[in-house]
């Protein structure tokens, strides 16, 4: 009797321990092939947009002026104009670039032209100096003119001294202006803030009308 009860437990512990087993192979077996939409999730916010790659083509571009070996280069149109030049064997010794711009991308039918020392002081002799239309990898010249133009204004501007940022010594050079009222009016500046127009000066202690009428077309805000 007592052999047939532990018989029937150790039947019982079999089938317990091989419905464990069962199971857990079922889990290891089935588990990863459940989706888990938190690390989708994540993984999806975390990944960032691929940049587009610029296709490089193949360009043709002409080279020539002070280059060592000119003539028309095939290059690609992710490279610059420096490379054209180290492909073209360089620069030669009398070769001056300050008018070049050697970090421009290349394009096809580009014209590179090299100047020499000598053509590029012609060119600044010149007020503005203009690029050559002709020269594809020519520093845009549009800007300076433009700067050239206005620096031209402000020196007719600049020959009166702006009373809001004058130095103490620029506005001692004023017609009655000496050490004492050029310190009052930078005492006001500090105190009161800017002046918003030039007659705001006679609200500076020792700066009458008299000396007003005297310094007014001299001055600016």
């Amino acid at each position: 009797m007592k052999t047939k009860i532990s018989k029937h437990r150790n039947n019982i512990i079999f089938v317990i321990i091989s419905f464990f087993i069962f199971v857990s192979f079922i889990i290891s077996f089935v588990w990863p092939f459940i989706p888990n939409n938190e690390t989708e999730e994540d993984t999806s916010l975390k990944l960032e947009p691929k940049k587009e790659k610029e296709e490089t083509t193949e360009i043709l571009v002409d080279i020539k002026g002070q280059i060592n070996s000119p003539g028309v280069y095939k290059m690609n149109n992710q490279e610059r104009v420096n490379d054209v030049i180290k492909k073209a064997g360089g620069l030669t010794n009398y070769a001056d670039t300050s008018m070049i711009n050697l970090s421009q991308k290349v394009k096809d039918e580009m014209v590179i032209i090299i100047y020499s020392k000598k053509e590029v002081i012609e060119m600044n002799k010149k007020e503005p100096c203009i690029c050559p239309k002709n020269n594809d990898a020519c520093i845009d010249e549009k800007n300076k003119i433009e700067d050239i133009s206005k620096d031209k204004e402000n020196k007719k501007t600049n020959n009166k001294i702006s009373i809001n940022n004058a130095t103490k010594e620029e506005l001692m050079t004023l017609d009655g202006i000496g050490e004492a009222k050029a310190e009052s009016i930078l005492e006001y500046r500090k105190e009161k803030g800017s002046f918003e127009k030039v007659e705001d000066i006679q609200n500076v202690s020792g700066i009458g009308e008299a000396l007003y009428e005297k310094i007014k077309n001299k001055i600016i805000i």
